[in-house]
């Protein structure tokens, strides 16, 4: 007869109360880990958002109430940087090409060099330069804005055009009863959208020129020549796609972000010359021309010769050290104040006509100067008028940049705030 199985024991009340306390004690364990977890993750999500949110929405300065992000200022600072460092890349490309050609070498090399370094230095200090072009942009946009100033879409696609190489159609002039069949409508041509970057349609790492396709020109005695195709309309538009794809991917530049910058440049441009129109068309002048030698003796003997009823512009081309006004008699021109150097210039305005001055000596050597006119409020010829013109609007932008009565500039610029894809790229040319 089989044996009578045996039931397993019975828990007892003691057994019972200490089972459920070690439960009680593991789920306080796992809330407690789980609520570690949680802080840590929380801690961590804090750091990501101030970091990579947050931080991004602060100002590295604010101009008369306007705040420029940081956001705003890497997307800059990439595009700007990238751009730096493609015509870098090209500029040591070209020195690498002309080095097997002792010919070419010889005329481009110290040229290519010297735009090498150009951009080495540029590319360097690139972090400073955008955030000052940044409040800069931000006081022009302002007065523009004062002034109703504005740049059209249409504007700024002339010059989206022009960087990717489209070139549009001249309408054909309508026909008409008047004979002026002239009255062709050219597109406004709009100088380059600034002096600090012109984009290349292909911002790869290098740049691409935008060399125009050629077709040769066949003909029965001629030698071929090359004609230029212009690019489509749709051409144009799949380049420019190719171009913001790109400019994208690798610079986390947006098309409206360029285009911002276009405007910009724009503004810039009618902002400088709606200021520089407030300069004076006249200035202050004086006619003289000058024999440049190395010694104070010289100059007396000089001095002598012309006593004695020599002719001051024979003896320029035979004494002068100046290359550049000797073969002229010496003759400098016209010349307003600040255009030469203080010494010369404060000799030349206190002479008075047809008398010569006593030997003025300056950095570049002894000066014997004959003034030959002077006029009060003589009219500036086309280089001096937009030096003039120049200096008004660099006088005005410096002002608001430096005197706090007429703009209130806040900098919280942080070295940190530069990205760390640019930080790499400037780390490749400081030891240049």
């Amino acid at each position: 007869m089989p044996k009578e199985g045996r039931r397993a024991p019975l828990e007892t009340r003691k057994q019972q109360v200490r089972r459920a306390h070690e439960e009680r004690k593991e789920r306080i364990l796992y809330m407690a880990m789980g609520a570690v977890a949680l802080v840590v993750l929380l801690i961590l999500a804090f750091g990501y958002f101030q970091e990579n949110i947050a931080k991004l929405d602060r100002p590295i300065a604010v101009v008369n109430g306007k705040n420029i992000t940081v956001r705003e200022y890497q997307t800059r600072l990439r595009f700007e940087a990238a751009n730096l460092y493609s015509r870098l890349v090209e500029m040591s490309n070209a020195l690498n090409q002309i080095s097997s050609d002792p010919t070419l070498a010889q005329y481009l090399q110290q040229s290519y060099e010297q735009q090498q370094q150009q951009y080495a230095g540029q590319l360097a200090n690139v972090s400073n330069t955008v955030r000052d072009q940044m409040i800069q942009d931000a006081l022009i946009r302002q007065e523009a804005a004062k002034r109703n100033l504005t740049v059209s879409a249409d504007e700024i696609d002339l010059e989206l055009e022009k960087m990717i190489g489209y070139e549009r159609a001249t309408p054909t002039p309508t026909a008409g009863p008047s004979p002026t069949a002239t009255q062709t409508s050219t597109p406004t041509t709009v100088p380059t959208a600034t002096p600090t970057y012109t984009p290349s349609p292909s911002p790869t790492g290098t740049i691409t020129p935008t060399t125009p396709t050629t077709t040769p020109t066949l003909g029965p005695t001629e030698t071929p020549e090359p004609t230029w195709t212009p690019m489509s309309f749709d051409s144009y538009q799949t380049e420019k796609k190719k171009y913001f794809d790109n400019l994208s991917k690798q610079t986390q530049v947006s098309e409206s972000d360029l285009r911002r910058y276009i405007e910009s440049a724009l503004l810039r441009q009618k902002v400088q010359k709606a200021i520089g129109e407030t300069a004076s068309t006249t200035a202050e002048q004086v006619h003289a021309r000058h024999i440049l030698v190395d010694t104070l003796d010289q100059a007396n003997q000089v001095q002598e010769r012309l006593k004695k009823g020599e002719d001051f512009a024979a003896l320029a081309v035979e004494l002068s050290k100046d290359t550049g006004s000797k073969t002229e008699g010496g003759d400098l021109g016209w010349f307003t104040r600040g255009q030469m150097i203080p010494a010369f210039e404060d000799a030349a305005f206190s002479t008075s006509v047809n008398q010569v001055s006593a030997p003025i000596t300056t950095t570049y050597g002894v000066h014997i100067i004959q003034v030959l006119g002077y006029e009060q409020n003589r009219a500036l010829d086309a280089s001096a008028l937009q030096q003039a013109q120049t200096k008004a609007f660099n006088d005005w932008l410096q002002k608001q940049l430096v005197d706090p009565t007429v703009s209130k500039i806040e900098d919280y610029f942080k070295d940190e705030y530069i990205p760390a894809d640019v930080r790499k790229i400037i780390a490749q040319v400081k030891p240049q």
